[in-house]
């Protein structure tokens, strides 16, 4: 005889659906984001609001300890906010179309509160529905190894539903974690670098190149998700920046500058877009950006929400490092490139090994482009050097002197090596010339090649050869007080100094002499 069964989930499925679920606990504020998103759409679609009315205000007290994250989208039914707020993974949301799907990323706030509440209107209805959860109750029970309680029964405890009186008009959705345990989610700046590239938020005025992504886009006709979001009533932007920066000391400085960006795109096996792009072309394109450029990195976005971190797209280079030598985005534009649970990746699927295999080439391009930029940086580099030795060695044979002859020899060794490379450097610079005249005006190579090429002081055809032949100032030549034969017996002794220590120490223990016998 067939029995049927009865599955009992337990209550531990709550901790791995709340504290468990992710990483990074700012992640909370992610998910409450996306669903925030997902209600504005909708008040957009039901002509409640003008896109560029709708909000997600966030407010973060660190003293009251408390978070609250509120939108003006529907909002939800009455006779909906059970169903919606209280059942654990069911959820009405399409698919591929709308950001959040699952049905458990509201619970994520639940590891790191005391108490959740959930307060929503929705227009037409003249009553404020309030879901509550009793966060800490819910972990002493989870904590307890003791009892064998159901996640049903746990909810029912720990989960409450009441209604107040509200204006009819009134369509809203708030969260509110009250107790927030985590001191990380209520660190304002912290979080508000976390939401520049992670919420689905405008570029920022202040980066350049904000026009032309968005010229590209309608030109493309492709429309990418934004909202007003915002941090104790601070607008948040992208955190794109044009220039680039260093640390030492503890103090950040300039080191460099985007001065393009490149725009990239592939679309599926029947010709369906997959995904869109873009990257920097910097003046320092051959240097990995540290972390203190927060925007580093090729970062995977879906629906303007970003997936994963800065590591995301690492393994598609065939040296992950060269991810950190540009700033910029990838789109995933496919309906079926489906964010995973922990939003870290895309679910496996066909359409996702599509996308892997058409963007690793794009991949590939970018660590390419910095291995040319590294070629002609070290070609310009070598030119400029050779340059430089060459007005040194002037200046030792003619005005600073040199110790003696065979001082004289060893400068004409290295010189003459220095200009050979020079004048490789300089072919390699003519191959990329070449390269760069051949390409189209907007290239990134042809970029590359003009930006790095102004920045050299000097070409192979000023590097003179001296006129060795000639005689040479002497660095004793200018001790009077000393005889001749005095003077050639200092000169080896400047020779043996300057042999024996670093080139600094030599140079002032040789001038402190010198002066002496002046």
């Amino acid at each position: 005889m067939d029995k049927r069964l009865s599955p009992v989930i337990g209550k531990y499925v709550l901790e791995n659906l709340t504290v468990g679920m992710y990483d990074d606990p700012a992640c909370v504020y992610r998910e409450y984001i996306q669903n925030s998103a997902d209600a504005i759409d909708k008040a957009i679609a039901q002509n409640l609001i003008l896109k560029s009315e709708g909000y997600i205000h966030i407010q973060i007290s660190k003293d009251k300890k408390s978070i609250v994250i509120e939108d003006n989208g529907t909002g939800i039914k009455e006779s909906q906010v059970i169903p919606t707020l209280q059942n654990v993974a069911q959820s009405e949301k399409e698919i591929g179309k709308e950001k959040g799907f699952r049905g458990i990323g509201r619970l994520g706030g639940l590891g790191y509160c005391s108490r959740l509440v959930f307060e929503t209107s929705y227009k037409g209805e003249n009553t404020k529905s309030i879901m509550s959860w009793d966060a800490k109750r819910l972990q002493e029970i989870v904590h307890d190894k003791s009892k064998k309680e159901s996640a049903e029964e746990v909810i029912n405890t720990v989960a409450s539903f009441y209604v107040e009186q509200e204006e009819q008009d009134k369509h809203y959705f708030k969260v509110i974690l009250s107790g927030v345990s985590n001191q990380n989610l209520l660190e304002e700046s912290e979080i508000k670098d976390y939401l520049k590239m992670v919420a689905p938020v405008p570029f920022d005025s202040h980066f350049t190149f904000k026009s032309k992504i968005y010229d590209e886009l309608k030109q493309v006709n492709l429309v990418i998700d934004e909202y007003n979001v915002s941090v104790n009533t601070e607008p948040i932007y992208k955190g794109y920046t044009t220039i680039l920066f260093d640390e030492s000391n503890g103090r950040k400085n300039k080191i460099g500058e985007v001065k393009d960006i490149v725009f990239f795109s592939d679309f599926d096996n029947t010709g369906n877009l997959l995904f869109w792009g873009w990257h920097s072309v910097s003046d320092i394109q051959n240097e990995r950006l540290n972390k203190i450029n927060k925007a580093r990195g090729l970062r995977l976005r879906k629906s303007n929400i970003q997936v994963g971190n800065e590591n995301r797209l690492e393994g598609l280079f065939k040296d992950s490092r060269f991810n950190f030598y540009v700033i910029g985005e990838v789109y995933g534009i496919h309906l079926g490139l489906i964010p995973n649970g922990r939003r870290d990746d895309f679910e496996d699927s066909p359409i996702f090994s599509q996308f892997r295999d058409k963007l690793r080439p794009f991949c590939h391009k970018i660590q390419q482009l910095s291995y040319d930029a590294s070629k002609m940086r070290s070609a310009v580099r070598e030119i400029d050097e050779a340059y430089k030795m060459q007005k040194e060695v002037e200046e030792k044979l003619t005005v600073t002197g040199v110790y003696n002859k065979e001082e004289v020899d060893k400068l004409r060794v290295k010189l003459e090596d220095k200009k050979n490379k020079a004048q490789q450097a300089e072919k390699t610079l003519h191959k990329y010339g070449q390269i760069a005249n051949d390409q189209e005006k907007g290239s990134p190579i042809k970029r590359l090649y003009d930006e790095v090429v102004k920045t050299g002081k000097a070409s192979v055809q000023e590097i003179s050869v001296p006129d060795w032949d000639s005689k040479p100032v002497f660095r004793t030549d200018k001790l009077s007080k000393l005889s001749k034969e005095q003077r050639k017996m200092l000169a080896k002794v400047f020779d043996v100094i300057n042999k024996s220590l670093d080139k600094e120490r030599a140079e002032m223990v040789i001038q402190k002499i010198e002066e002496e016998f002046k």
